[in-house]
């Protein structure tokens, strides 16, 4: 009798000796963080303050590692990656997700002057239309859609020469990312469309190998393409936000506590975003004249009418018939 209380004793001492590591083994996570852009963009800026946000309300028992610029691979290698799981998380421009062929209906997003300014695309984003396009991509690929972690200014273009109307941009070689719509939006306009890398751009902007770029301002400004680009036209013609997405294995080995904070972390970046978004915008505007770059006065309903006829004729074909009335409605 003694021997055998002997030996429930000793076992229970040995679970609770053990029980601590087990615990913190568990707890603490280490995360990798993958996006395309350079380290002075918004996309870093929203990485930044996801991973600083998540350690704070897991007392520091949940890191990210953030690798910028692409050095995981390129835009569809990193969905590539999120999707097998070789990379815990993807941060990216939201229309993006038209990179994986089951998240096509997104599309939709690079269809010129969708939105009428940045109060629109939020609405949308926060929309049961949204939820819905996002439930469909999870369900169709095990991504986990953590939320909207920020803004992004409005896509513009920067060149060598003036552009204030379509005809402007004729002849003009102009990088673009990587996606169909833009390229055709800007073969459009005349220009002859050239998909760079990120991490390409500015010294071809600098050897001329492209003559201008599709951007937006605060990482026009940040990553230095003004040094190589005098001359920038606030088109505005595409607005957009950068979402986070987790890896299924990586959220299924997760707890519900910290499925909790990293949900949460996700939700504070994008809120606290908003009013930093706002002061880097006009930080931005003031840097483009320090820089000694020329902001002309684009004919807006020039561009909107000259692309109009290729939106018409995408819908139904690039996305659902009515996705987009629906949305530019919201």
């Amino acid at each position: 009798m003694k021997s055998n209380l002997k030996t429930i004793c000793a076992g229970v001492l040995a679970v609770m000796l053990a029980l601590p590591t087990a615990i913190s083994s568990a707890a603490d996570v280490s995360l990798t963080l993958g996006h395309v852009a350079p380290p002075q963009t918004t996309y870093q800026d929203a990485a930044v303050r996801f991973a600083d946000k998540l350690s704070e309300l897991s007392d520091g028992t949940m890191s990210v590692n953030i690798v910028p610029g692409g050095a995981l691979g390129g835009l569809g290698e990193l969905w590539a990656q999120t999707r097998t799981n070789a990379l815990d998380l993807h941060l990216i421009d939201i229309g993006a997700l038209i990179a994986m062929k089951e998240a096509s209906p997104f599309l939709v997003l690079f269809a010129p002057y969708l939105f009428r300014d940045q109060d629109h695309f939020h609405s949308y984003v926060q929309s049961d239309v949204f939820k819905g396009m996002m439930k469909d991509v999870e369900e169709k690929t095990g991504v986990v859609y953590l939320g909207y972690v920020g803004d992004r200014p409005p896509r513009v273009v920067t060149s060598r020469t003036p552009v204030t109307t379509p005809d402007d941009l004729k002849g003009l070689k102009i990088r673009t990312p990587q996606h169909p719509f833009i390229i055709n939006t800007f073969k459009t306009w005349g220009a002859a469309s050239t998909p760079l890398g990120a991490a390409e751009l500015l010294i071809s902007l600098k050897t001329g190998v492209v003559d201008g770029q599709d951007n937006g301002v605060i990482d026009f400004v940040g990553a230095g393409y003004a040094d190589a680009n005098k001359y920038f036209a606030p088109i505005d013609y595409i607005h957009s936000g950068i979402g986070l997405w987790m890896s299924p294995e990586k959220w299924a080995s997760m707890t519900e506590q910290q499925r909790a904070w990293l949900m949460e972390a996700a939700e504070y970046a994008g809120v606290a975003g908003r009013d930093i978004h706002v002061e880097q915008m006009k930080s931005a505007f003031e840097a483009l004249q320090e820089e000694g770059v020329t902001v002309t006065e684009p004919d807006l309903e020039a561009f909107r009418s000259s692309i109009e006829p290729m939106v018409t004729g995408m819908d139904g074909k690039a996305w659902p018939e009515g996705l987009y009335a629906t949305i530019s409605g919201l």
